[in-house]
């Protein structure tokens, strides 16, 4: 196959899994073959021109033939690869828009005043918008690999691929200046939380309340005092899940843990909810460390456990947990409930209550909010099951325990 050919099947195999267009310029940045999508734009692509002609000049001066990701001032990523002869550029070949996460409609406006775009075509891109892909960005990684090869036949690996860095006036830092009476203490104050974390210590705040003391966390301002809180609090939740493998909680545990509090924190409405979100998680991982310290479980008991936390929004059943374990269901029954000291089912319904304090003391969500997503079936089972292990209703427990 020629190389036309072999963009056009790279080109269907991309439309097999996202709506995803490929473009190709010629070295003047002119669009030399029109956009494989019923949404692409007309009036010569004017968002692919706005956002990938003055950083592919600068790449391409650069002489480098590998492909890049590009992250426009939209909030957009783009992938670029190069076709070559020698030392003469033949050809641009470009891969998206993608999101890796949404963007806002003032974060788009904005980005779009700083050119002078007529109405139609303003409301032409928003139009656009509303069809393009979410792709997590190592799968664009991926993407530019596969489309590199099609072009030079040549084999790279996504650690090959590198996004083009902005550049920036200054950004030099004299070394003094990185030198600051706030951080000094900090790091050796940081490794003494972690370290009880590992340990499932309950002195844990000690040391974080030291820690604090030293630094209110990292050092930069985005205008949001909100925005930094949780960008702080999601800092905060990386460290904790890491220690909490490293303390013996299985790490499919600790990440799925970590993608559930990273939603309820980028969730929260105030730094009060942010804040006491961050004392529900340390709170949650603190405990599986101790819980995994003093486990004699065994290992096909000790992956059914995990897995319930896992899925424990999801309905479970024993037969399921069962077969996973490649036990008889009698069996699997019987041997969980001789190692933990209670049935399956017993413990399945202490896990959701245990995730329902957190809910309720560390968030806003409604107790018709919290049944539905720990599977509850409906709020008055939710709310006897509760009382029945806690002695409490959901609303008296928050009542007592609320952090906000």
């Amino acid at each position: 196959m020629n190389i036309h050919e072999k963009l056009d099947f790279f080109r269907q195999l991309i439309l097999c899994n996202h709506e995803l267009p490929l473009r190709s310029y010629d070295p003047s940045f002119l669009l030399a073959s029109p956009a494989a999508s019923p949404h692409a734009l007309e009036d010569n692509d004017m968002l692919v021109l706005i956002s990938l002609e003055e950083p592919l000049k600068k790449y391409v001066e650069s002489r480098s033939r590998r492909p890049v990701l590009i992250d426009d001032y939209l909030g957009l990523i783009w992938i670029a690869a190069f076709a070559w002869d020698q030392d003469r550029l033949q050809g641009i070949h470009v891969l998206g828009p993608a999101y890796s996460g949404r963007t806002s409609y003032q974060a788009v406006k904005k980005g779009l005043d700083k050119h002078d775009l007529s109405i139609s075509i303003r409301a032409k891109i928003f139009r656009y918008f509303e069809h393009i892909p979410i792709i997590p960005t190592n799968q664009l990684f991926q993407y530019a690999v596969m489309l590199h090869y099609c072009i030079t036949g040549q084999r790279l690996t996504t650690n090959d691929i590198r996004f083009i860095e902005r550049s920036t006036e200054d950004a030099s830092v004299p070394e003094a200046s990185l030198i600051s009476e706030e951080h000094r203490g900090v790091w050796a104050a940081e490794q003494t939380f972690i370290n009880m974390l590992r340990e499932g210590n309950p002195n844990y705040l000690d040391a974080l309340a030291r820690s604090h003391s030293l630094s209110d966390g990292p050092r930069f301002d985005v205008g949001n005092p909100l925005r930094r809180a949780k960008s702080t609090s999601i800092v905060l939740l990386t460290l904790c899940s890491r220690a909490a493998i490293e303390g013996g909680v299985s790490p499919s545990v600790a990440y799925t843990l970590n993608d559930h509090y990273m939603q309820l924190i980028e969730e929260c409405g105030s730094i009060a909810e942010t804040s006491n979100t961050c004392s529900a998680l340390l709170e949650d991982y603190v405990q599986r460390v101790r819980q995994e310290k003093n486990n004699t479980l065994s290992g096909q008991i000790r992956s059914a456990c995990d897995y319930i936390t896992i899925h424990i929004r999801e309905k479970l059943s024993i037969a399921a947990l069962a077969d996973q374990a490649g036990y008889t269901e009698y069996y699997f029954s019987h041997k969980f409930k001789q190692e933990t000291g209670c049935s399956v089912a017993d413990y399945i319904k202490r896990e959701k209550i245990r995730q329902a304090k957190l809910l309720l003391s560390g968030t806003k969500m409604s107790i018709q909010e919290i049944s539905d997503e720990l599977s509850f079936g409906s709020r008055s089972y939710f709310s006897s099951s509760f009382q029945k292990e806690t002695g409490l209703s959901p609303s008296e427990y928050r009542e007592k325990n609320i952090k906000y």
